[in-house]
């Protein structure tokens, strides 16, 4: 989005969402002599596009994403003797209805001091509207021709995940996996640990324990480590979308090997990566 087209939606949010009457009081793109009658008959609202102050908080490259402050003019024109404190508090309330709507990018507003306009002959009160917003000035025709800041109102080249990461993949760099444990319940109980994400390999192993121990009474092998990942079935350990669920098997067999992952009262450590 350009800031013209910005500029544009104020405009018909202001005439379609905000005023009652558009007989007295209207909104629009510019103000002079080809798009106002003069003199004056009604308020207006009018915003001056190309007068707008664009500004990089970090100019230091042209090839990065940086953060603007953009500043757009709007002055609000009134028939001479209209009270100049009722026509500033007008503003106040449609400035404040733009700010609701824009308030992901919208930092406030500013409101100055009425004084006649020696042109018109009208009651002029300038206001500023403060946006503060995420752009992307990188394309570069050539060496010496960049396009125009303003026109990259857009987020394209930010939302294009081929060569920016999205939140999910930063926080999956940042933070790639979650440790913690959980306590078993025993044959017929089976236990979920709850997570935020859906894990694509989760590791187990006992807590204070031996990775693999002899049950004597059984002759057999208790495993108590096991590796779950996305796409391989296993038997025990279910992988869910918030979360996995351990299981244990009902009977200990007799000269053999278990895997024992929910042994009752057993404390269990686990590894979830995103």
């Amino acid at each position: 989005m350009t800031t013209a087209n910005l500029v544009r939606e104020i405009v018909s949010l202001i005439n379609e969402d905000v005023l009652e009457d558009t007989d007295t009081v209207e909104a629009v793109l510019s103000f002079d002599d080809r798009t106002v009658p003069q003199p004056v008959d009604k308020i207006y609202f009018a915003f001056l596009i190309g007068q707008d102050n664009v500004s990089l908080l970090d100019d230091g490259t042209q090839n990065a994403c940086q953060l603007t402050q953009l500043t757009i003019s709007m002055n609000c024109y009134a028939p001479p003797g209209e009270n100049a404190i009722e026509v500033a508090a007008h503003a106040e309330d449609v400035l404040s209805k733009v700010n609701e709507t824009y308030s992901g990018i919208m930092q406030g507003y500013e409101i100055g001091t009425a004084a006649i306009d020696d042109y018109l002959k009208a009651l002029k009160v300038p206001c500023k509207m403060l946006f503060r917003y995420e752009q992307c000035p990188a394309y570069q025709i050539s060496e010496s021709v960049i396009l125009p800041f303003a026109d990259f109102f857009c987020k394209t080249h930010v939302l294009d995940t081929s060569l920016h990461l999205t939140a999910a993949e930063r926080q999956k760099l940042s933070e790639p996996f979650v440790a913690g444990t959980y306590v078993g319940l025993g044959a017929y109980n089976p236990v979920t640990v709850t997570l935020a994400f859906a894990s694509k390999l989760v590791l187990i192993a006992p807590q204070n324990a031996p990775f693999a121990e002899l049950d004597a009474v059984h002759n057999t092998l208790l495993c108590r480590a096991a590796v779950a990942a996305t796409g391989v079935t296993d038997s025990l350990i279910a992988l869910q979308s918030g979360g996995f669920t351990v299981t244990q098997p009902e009977t200990i067999p007799f000269d053999s090997a278990l895997r024992s992952l929910n042994e009752a009262n057993r404390t269990y450590l686990y590894v979830a990566f995103r």
